[in-house]
């Protein structure tokens, strides 16, 4: 028994689906795996599980409400990102400890002692330029191709001459500087966090201020900019750049100060900029036409973006002929945004208790978001099974791009389908559509089984008596067992696409290793710049907790009603879910080296605490069924 254990344990994330799907297995929610030879069991058992009541269900979990009610905030905008801020004054006197040399004194080379104070910085843009190529414009390609191949990553091992001026290059710096040097030796100590930190804060500040700066000597009736400066990339004209550089600001202010308000401003300000200029409207076909084609569509995506993860209903709506390229990363974003604002609805719907008024449209309009995100997600595959044009051994950051782009847009698209059908496959666990300062004691219980001195329960009882049986349930053309399985297989695809995604190669080695180091001196990865989608991580980690939990439930009715103890599927599944959560923090443990507000996406009890818990429990239930 162990053996068969063993080697169903280790079964793929990709082949989850068989033991989902086969005579045994036959599902998550209402029929959860048992034994053929058991089914007077399991019957006995799918009706106490449809049955079991809300407060019984906590019961059996053993789970704060506290907990329970930070997996539920795991769905929400913003969920697990931190807020990061330094003082003005500060980050000025470090930056100005660097970049105000003494007059009439050479540039000397840094002291070897004082190494570990580098940053990356360099000097020139067309050094920088090469840097972004590298970190920047896989995981987000706001510029044209590269006009020279290979790209390497080239920092200063010296303070630089002069720095940084244009809104673009600006930008650009304040996101190169948050990833750690290739000569630091302990990227993650708390004195270089705050030093990276406080340069990154400095960079964006003067790239606002120089974005500005741009604005004022714009000619709107030709969109001419009266700025004497030479171009930041060939191919970018330079009444661009601010648009740009917003794009970039908007990004930085969620992956690294975690501040989704000013996250918005930037991107809406790009956006209101780039249809100032009609991008939106371009067909001119010349030397520029790459950029204004990227600048539009990446400045609309940011926008949209904005609006997904702050939970908005949105309107967003382009005009412009999506070309080949664009097509399917524009229409999973549209998707998403379109499935959040149904979420939204629904969520008011539910919370307004007139459901029934409403349910022939919710049905409508799931099943109708649930086709056009299977259509897409058709799409991807087809895209990314297309062979090559030009096979290399080294791939330009140009391929690399196009390639992630696909994979990006798989990974928001089964961030929708789960979006969609989260509340259709989870109503059944307790109080999934409130807070924790909606949980009190249910007028059905005892005084002696509210837990007393609770907090919660006191401000429940005082300000929000309704139980969670007080809104009427929606009626779902799905299924709570068909929405659970799209919810799970979505989560383990999203984990998949997440850990799969591509390393940078500042150095252009072949083949890289696996994982890619900063240097040789340390063993940091080399972080991958999921600047705008991390947080679809967050949706997956959500799913397979709340499984986690269901399973629990089933596991200790099954032993209470039956003594039924060999349940081998049941462990399987267990271990799956444990196996893709190690992965899906590993991921977020590599985005969060150089972005710090993603850190609160692997560094709070959401991820770290269930996974200890989970391993106990799966180490428990395989020494049961041996």
């Amino acid at each position: 028994m162990a053996k068969v254990l063993a080697r169903t344990a280790s079964r793929k994330a990709t082949h989850a689906s068989t033991f989902l799907a086969d005579g045994e297995d036959h599902g998550i929610a209402e029929k959860w795996p048992t034994r053929s030879t058991h089914s007077m069991e399991k019957a006995n058992l799918e009706e106490v599980w449809k049955n079991a009541n809300h407060r019984t269900l906590m019961k059996m979990f053993s789970l704060s409400v506290e907990w329970l009610s930070q997996i539920v905030d795991m769905s929400g905008p913003g969920a697990g990102l931190r807020s990061i801020d330094t003082p003005m004054e500060e980050i000025e006197s470090i930056f100005d400890s660097v970049f105000a040399p003494i007059p009439g004194e050479a540039t000397q080379e840094l002291d070897p002692s004082l190494a570990s104070d580098l940053v990356q910085l360099y000097g020139s843009d067309e050094d920088m330029l090469d840097a972004y190529y590298v970190f920047i414009h896989p995981y987000h390609p706001i510029l044209p191709p590269p006009e020279r191949w290979p790209v390497y990553n080239r920092p200063l091992s010296q303070w630089p001459e002069c720095r940084p001026s244009s809104p673009l290059s600006l930008a650009i710096s304040a996101l190169l500087v948050l990833i750690p040097h290739p000569n630091e030796s302990d990227p993650l100590r708390a004195e270089y966090v705050k030093l990276r930190r406080s340069f990154a804060q400095s960079f964006a500040r003067d790239a606002l201020n120089a974005v500005e700066h741009d604005s004022s000597l714009l000619n709107p009736s030709n969109n001419v900019l009266n700025a004497d400066r030479a171009l930041f990339h060939p191919k970018v004209p330079l009444h661009l750049e601010g648009i740009l550089a917003l794009n970039l600001l908007s990004v930085y202010e969620y992956a690294q100060r975690g501040n989704l308000c000013t996250m918005t401003d930037r991107a809406n300000e790009a956006l209101t900029s780039a249809m100032k200029m009609s991008l939106h409207e371009s067909l001119e076909e010349d030397e520029y036409a790459e950029a204004r084609r990227r600048t539009w569509w990446m400045t609309y995506m940011v926008a949209c973006q904005a609006a997904i993860v702050n939970g908005m209903i949105s309107s967003l709506q382009h005009s412009t002929r999506l070309i080949l390229g664009w097509k399917v990363p524009v229409e999973a974003q549209q998707t998403l945004l379109e499935t959040v604002t149904f979420m939204t609805h629904l969520e008011q719907t539910k919370a307004s208790g007139q459901s029934d008024q409403s349910d022939s449209g919710i049905r409508e309009r799931m099943l109708g978001l649930d086709s056009q995100i299977g259509s897409l997600l058709f799409l991807c595959r087809d895209t990314r099974s297309a062979p090559k044009i030009v096979p290399t051994r080294l791939e330009s950051p140009e391929v690399a791009a196009s390639q992630i782009m696909i994979s990006i847009a798989e990974i928001r698209l089964h961030t929708a389908r789960i979006k969609a059908h989260r509340l259709c496959a989870f109503q059944d666990i307790p109080s999934f559509h409130q807070r924790q300062y909606e949980f009190g004691p249910s007028p059905t219980l005892s005084e002696s089984e509210a837990q007393p001195g609770s907090s919660s329960a006191t401000e429940a009882e005082t300000s929000q008596p309704s139980t969670p049986s007080s809104s009427p349930p929606l009626n779902f053309i799905f299924s709570s067992h068909e929405s659970s399985k799209i919810c799970f297989h979505g989560a383990l695809h999203i984990v998949t696409l997440l850990n799969n995604l591509p390393f940078p190669n500042p150095t252009n080695e072949i083949p890289l290793r696996s994982p890619p180091y900063l240097s040789q001196t340390t063993r940091v990865e080399i972080p991958r710049s999921m600047l705008t989608f991390a947080c679809c991580g967050m949706q997956a980690g959500y799913v397979m907790l709340m499984l986690c939990l269901k399973a629990r439930a089933l596991r200790d009715r099954r032993m209470e009603a039956s003594n039924f103890a060999d349940t081998p599927s049941l462990t399987a599944l267990l271990n799956e879910l444990h196996q893709n959560l190690r992965l899906l923090v590993k991921c977020l443990n590599n985005c969060a080296i150089a972005f710090e507000a993603l850190s609160g996406m692997r560094g709070t009890p959401l991820l770290r605490s269930p996974l200890i818990s989970l391993a106990e429990l799966t180490e428990t239930l395989v020494g049961q069924t041996e």
